[in-house]
């Protein structure tokens, strides 16, 4: 199963930004928000997480997942890709269809995902999607909208 992780707004909630921050503290989780999510993850060891964040644009992969807890990190397997522009223009849903095709691209077609963002929107309806209040990010509300997908899929 695969968590497909958006960033800002889950992980890096926009009240961080209420006052101006430097690189490097734009750079760091806010703790609650990844305490809550990394707390879910460690409930459920099968699941692996795929950046769908704009940050997969701006920073190398590499620097992602150290900022992640030490448990944690081996389990960010990879992000998804970026589409072609020719083919954007033909998708309502551009992060769907990023999931979609990641999932393609790793022959894991079949398998169970949900997707945390803040722009619920970026997916079709009836997508398995967490919502988070951009404002707040990745809160224990989302925690347990998560847990009930990730159990969900356990069946």
């Amino acid at each position: 199963m695969f968590i497909f992780l958006d960033i800002d707004g889950v992980l890096v909630p926009e009240k961080k930004f209420d006052k101006p921050v430097s690189q490097e503290e734009y750079m760091k989780f806010d703790t609650y928000c990844l305490n809550e999510f990394e707390n879910v993850l460690r409930s459920f060891e099968q699941a692996k997480v795929v950046i769908s964040s704009s940050w997969r644009e701006i920073f190398p992969f590499e620097v992602i997942p150290p900022l992640f807890s030490l448990d944690i990190r081996a389990r960010i397997v990879g992000a998804t890709p970026l589409l072609e522009a020719k083919i954007i223009h033909n998708f309502q849903f551009l992060r769907h269809q990023e999931v979609i095709e990641y999932l393609c691209q790793n022959q894991a077609e079949d398998s169970h995902w949900v997707a945390v963002d803040d722009i619920p929107e970026h997916y079709a309806p009836d997508s398995p999607v967490v919502a988070t209040d951009p404002y707040i990010g990745f809160d224990q509300n989302a925690a347990k909208q998560l847990v009930q997908y990730l159990g969900s899929f356990r069946k």
